[in-house]
């Protein structure tokens, strides 16, 4: 396992559907959020000197399985880890769990480190500063998602 972060929010009313639950697209945003906090590092931002991603990496398979309820204004944690890197892919696993350590969802991402030199995106190898990163072992607790 590579790097892992965990981000602290609570849920927002915004975020539940009209049975007061978390409405399932939600951990998809939260996924994406923590992958982005992997991403980042120490960094201020994630963003290359033109303004667009310093490391763009799209997903090409995602998935969650949901095994129990979230509501409105619960306190939650969003753990992110790489699982596995290839040349140009990675894996990243999630968690969302309550602070009391109630699981309540598992998901990952698999993504492709691309260059969009060309104006479209082509696959290429990780960058060797990006894997650096990603193979770390450190945590890094981040308050509000």
């Amino acid at each position: 396992m590579g790097r892992q972060t965990v981000l602290r929010t609570r849920v927002r009313f915004g975020e539940t559907d009209a049975a007061g639950i978390v409405f399932y697209p939600t951990y998809f945003a939260w996924f994406d959020s923590g992958t982005h906090e992997l991403l980042r590092g120490d960094e201020a931002h994630g963003r290359d000197a033109g303004g667009g991603p310093k490391f763009p990496l799209p997903i090409v398979e995602c998935g969650a399985t949901f095994l129990a309820p979230l509501q409105f204004d619960e306190e939650i944690e969003i753990v992110s880890t790489v699982a596995s890197m290839g040349e140009s892919s990675l894996r990243v696993e999630h968690e969302v769990r309550t602070l009391a350590g109630r699981t309540c969802a598992r998901g990952f991402e698999q993504r492709v480190f691309v260059t969009l030199a060309s104006g479209r995106p082509a696959k290429a190898p990780i960058p060797p500063e990006l894997r650096a990163r990603l193979e770390g072992s450190e945590a890094a607790a981040k308050p509000g998602a």
